[in-house]
């Protein structure tokens, strides 16, 4: 089974302008570090577009095409930080749950909220019961911290319905993007004061993943995906399969996830490719490092099913 969790389904109208600046000055800085340029606005006005899917279409004949049997649609709230877009909050989080009651066999779709909003638990709440979403995603680098209260007020609605939470972790993105927020310790709080809430760490918490590792070690609500580390994958393997060998060490082959970050960086590398090159870890990774096929079964799908079996 082939499952990405951590996937954006992303329209123009859903999030403000800034948001697309900040993606196109990430494309900038990442095509000058492969020695290639591109004007900013270029960038803006052609490649960002190419993202654009907000009926769902494209991915879907990318699932039917490549064989990936589900994906988990992370949506993300970014009002505070550059201001309401043209479609509301609502709008979008009805969208996601009408592509996932159209695809009930294919697509897993949360809901999420910035907890500073006024009505963030009325939000989630809603969502959930109400138009069907499955869990909860937090973008806390937008400016606030996981274990805040205002976020707590949130989680506990989220504990209450008893679905799962996914949590970006990290040093995510461009200015105006605050990766102190994505410090994976603020993390160790809502662990333990929620036991009962399945938390998973998006992006395995970047240069903070030995922190989440060992962090993670002996609290096992916790969980991470890979997703958006393809630039080390494709570039450099052996360091790839080095800290994907740490995490299954650390926290065991039924607590890590596959997930991509597409489309923000597919085109680095497709959601198949990712997957394939996963695949090929018990014949392809590097001297004095091994991997096994359970441990590859888990990661491309099992513990995805595992975790949003009640749910999906």
């Amino acid at each position: 089974m082939l499952i990405d969790a951590h996937y954006h389904l992303v329209a123009e109208e859903w999030y403000p302008e800034g948001w697309w600046q900040t993606v196109s000055s990430m494309y900038l800085n990442g095509m000058k570090a492969l020695g290639m340029e591109m004007p900013m606005d270029t960038i803006r006005q052609t490649l960002i577009p190419t993202m654009w899917d907000p009926e769902g279409e494209a991915l879907i004949n990318d699932m039917v095409t490549n064989g990936i049997d589900k994906t988990v649609l992370l949506p993300m709230d970014y009002w505070l930080m550059y201001g309401e877009p043209k479609s509301s909050l609502e709008k979008q989080l009805k969208a996601y749950a009408k592509l996932q009651r159209k695809h009930p066999d294919k697509i897993i779709a949360l809901a999420t909220v910035d907890p500073r909003r006024p009505d963030a638990v009325k939000i989630v709440e809603r969502a959930i019961k109400e138009w069907g979403l499955k869990g909860l995603n937090l973008y806390p680098q937008t400016g606030f911290f996981v274990n805040d209260p205002k976020t707590y007020h949130v989680l506990e609605k989220v504990a209450e319905l008893g679905v799962p939470l996914t949590c970006h972790t990290g040093q995510l993105g461009a200015a105006p993007l605050r990766g102190k927020y994505g410090d994976p310790i603020y993390l160790d709080d809502v662990i333990q004061d929620f036991p009962n809430l399945t938390i998973t760490a998006g992006h395995m918490a970047f240069g903070w993943h030995e922190q989440l590792f060992y962090l993670a070690g002996l609290k096992y609500n916790i969980m991470t995906d890979i997703s958006a580390w393809q630039d080390v994958a494709k570039f450099n393997f052996r360091k790839f399969c080095t800290v994907l060998r740490n995490a299954l060490d650390r926290l065991g082959k039924d607590r890590v996830l596959f997930g991509t970050d597409n489309p923000f960086v597919a085109a680095l590398m497709s959601t198949k490719e990712y997957a394939d090159l996963i695949k090929g870890l018990p014949q392809n990774s590097p001297d004095g490092i091994t991997f096994t096929e359970d441990e590859v079964n888990a990661i491309l799908g099992d513990n995805a099913a595992r975790i949003f079996s009640s749910k999906s």
